[in-house]
């Protein structure tokens, strides 16, 4: 069974880490597949929406690098960890299902999804200044646009690991859910967003990535434009008949 799984489910996509006995630790190779799975997810125009998680009861606990687990070995071994960049780069939601410990790289790439929905009991946490190291996927700029400057320092400096629902209380991750509900719940938030024309959901997440890096004044412009754009689409003519007719919609992503 490969150490990477990519399947596709009509509307949804998922990718599912498989080294449970490793606590789904990424290899160089791993890493190579899931960059490559994040391209085809991108260019497939059936899918939507995807889903990110681990195998065997956790998410992923970091990297397996053979020591000594320098900068320098990282990079020789992994090089950038495009896969991240990747993945935080998709223009179509993301949700990462922190079925278990987001630990090290396990929480970057968390970090570079939309929605984190975690089980209880999970932890998160970026320990790599003990090791000499920094987190080095994104993490040390994703991690304050969503939790706050203070916050992120607090993590990051001290390595702290919290569990989710301390995690939740900080905003770090969307919701924490009790084991014997994980699973539907997840299928329930899925349903929700399936339910929303794709254009909507790929034009909102548009609208707020890029207001992080714009002024007020800007990003009400770009809201603007991207709002009028919508009204000359298929699924804005669609979602207006629909409400009219008191039925559900049929979104086409057109």
């Amino acid at each position: 069974m490969s150490d990477l799984s990519y399947t596709t489910h009509g509307r949804y996509a998922r990718l599912a880490l498989n080294r449970p006995d490793t606590g789904n630790r990424l290899t160089p190779a791993m890493a190579q597949e899931l960059a490559t799975a994040c391209e085809a997810v991108e260019d497939d125009d059936e899918v939507e929406i995807l889903l990110l998680t681990g195998q065997g009861g956790v998410f992923c606990t970091g990297l397996e690098c053979s020591p000594p687990a320098t900068a320098h070995r990282i990079r020789q071994q992994f090089g950038s960890l495009t896969c991240v960049e990747r993945l935080g780069a998709l223009t179509k939601p993301t949700i990462a299902v922190l079925n278990g410990d987001a630990i090290g790289v396990g929480l970057e790439l968390a970090l570079a999804c939309d929605l984190r929905l975690a089980k209880a009991g999970a932890q998160l946490g970026l320990p790599q200044l003990s090791e000499g190291l920094i987190p080095f996927c994104g993490g040390t700029q994703r991690l304050p646009r969503i939790v706050g400057q203070a916050r992120a320092l607090e993590l990051i400096l001290t390595g702290t690991r919290l569990d989710a629902d301390r995690a939740q209380q900080i905003g770090l991750v969307t919701e924490t859910i009790e084991p014997e509900r994980f699973a539907a719940r997840v299928d329930e938030v899925l349903a929700g967003l399936l339910d929303k024309g794709p254009l909507a959901l790929r034009l909102g997440k548009e609208a707020v990535l890029k207001a992080m890096d714009l002024s007020l004044a800007q990003g009400t412009r770009l809201e603007e434009d991207l709002y009028v754009l919508l009204q000359t689409t298929q699924d804005r003519a669609e979602g207006v008949a629909a409400f009219l007719a008191k039925r559900k919609p049929v979104f086409t992503g057109s």
